[in-house]
């Protein structure tokens, strides 16, 4: 059954409209490939990357593209999953939503108590807006041939493309792209074994969300703070970063990491966020340290002013960054009620009396 039929022959709520449409053009276009906004440990990948080269039985199995049935169907039955915070000041409330940047199938539909605060904001904040096509052009910018050069005098290209092979993907897929984001996509690619794929990232699912219901989108970030972040201040340091994550690939440590931060995200797991730092390896070399201090710590601080600014405009905002972004005592939560706000947990909800 086509989409605009189904819409037809139901007599449907906006927001169900809303999903299916929003669900048929991002799942339905393999046209649409960003590099979703990075986020800790959180990383993401283009998601026509995510289908393997071919059907071997090693190789995951590609993300499947919901029907229209299957979005009503996640519709009826939607659980809540992930973090969100009620926010108040000047008389008016916002919301913070902690997000995945890699997800399940049946994550895709958020829950009653996520589209509730959806549909109360006026305004939707994300930390890249990911339809911008400039912001796209940095995030899939080439390496300079400097960089790319080294790669391959360094032997990290090979290492790189081994590891894109034994995830089923062409060896040009990510070649191009600064090697610290390509060994970060890979990364995120490897969770496909546990069935969390790109496609459905979180994020971009409800920026597609928020154009269908012609809600403003606005980003928290640039493009070239996160890719500047991402790829190392020097070359030293981006190997390291490469170099990290080519050891968490061969061991299997990566992978294990995302398969705790899904679980995590999908019990809603408050305590486990909050303790992030003491279970997630992410600060074994003073590289690490300093990495994870400016992907989390140093962003929050700037987009909490940002937050700031559009709450007291008179937005009702709904804030959709990934989860880590919402971790302890410099999470965005901690740090708006630092400010002066009113901060309720919505989700985890709390347990009937």
């Amino acid at each position: 059954m086509k989409v605009r039929s189904l819409m037809r022959s139901q007599r449907l709520p906006l927001w169900q409209k809303a999903c299916i449409a929003a669900c048929s053009v991002y799942l339905g276009s393999a046209g649409f490939s960003p590099l979703p906004a990075f986020a800790g440990q959180e990383m993401s990948a283009p998601t026509t990357l995510s289908s393997p080269l071919a059907q071997h039985s090693a190789c995951p199995a590609p993300a499947r593209v919901p029907t229209p049935a299957d979005i009503m169907q996640l519709l009826k039955s939607g659980t809540d999953h992930g973090f969100l915070w009620k926010i108040s000041k000047n008389g008016h409330e916002s919301w913070l939503y902690g997000t995945m940047h890699i997800a399940r199938f049946e994550w895709l539909i958020p829950g009653p108590l996520t589209r509730q605060a959806f549909k109360a904001s006026t305004m939707v904040a994300v930390e890249l807006v990911l339809s911008d096509p400039q912001t796209l052009a940095v995030l899939q910018r080439p390496a300079s041939n400097e960089r790319l050069q080294h790669l391959l005098e360094t032997g990290r290209r090979q290492k790189l493309d081994t590891e894109a092979q034994k995830q089923c993907l062409p060896a040009q897929a990510l070649q191009k792209l600064p090697g610290s984001i390509e060994a970060a996509s890979l990364m995120a690619l490897s969770g496909r074994a546990d069935g969390l794929y790109p496609d459905y990232a979180i994020d971009a699912i409800l920026q597609t969300f928020a154009k269908a219901a012609h809600k403003p989108l606005v980003a928290l970030e640039t493009a070239e703070a996160q890719v500047s972040l991402l790829t190392g201040k020097t070359q030293a340091e981006e190997d390291e970063l490469i170099d990290s994550a080519l050891q968490d690939l061969n061991s299997s440590t990566g992978q294990a990491e995302l398969t705790k931060l899904a679980a995590m995200w999908g019990n809603s797991d408050l305590a486990k966020l909050n303790s992030y730092r003491d279970w997630c390896q992410c600060e074994r070399t003073p590289t690490e340290t300093r990495q994870i201090k400016a992907m989390l710590d140093d962003r929050n601080l700037l987009m909490a002013e940002k937050i700031e600014h559009l709450h007291e405009s008179g937005q009702s905002v709904f804030v959709a960054v990934g989860a880590l972004h919402m971790s302890g005592p410099m999470g965005l939560p901690a740090l708006l009620q630092k400010a002066g706000y009113s901060v309720q947990t919505v989700l985890p909800a709390a347990a009937p009396l």
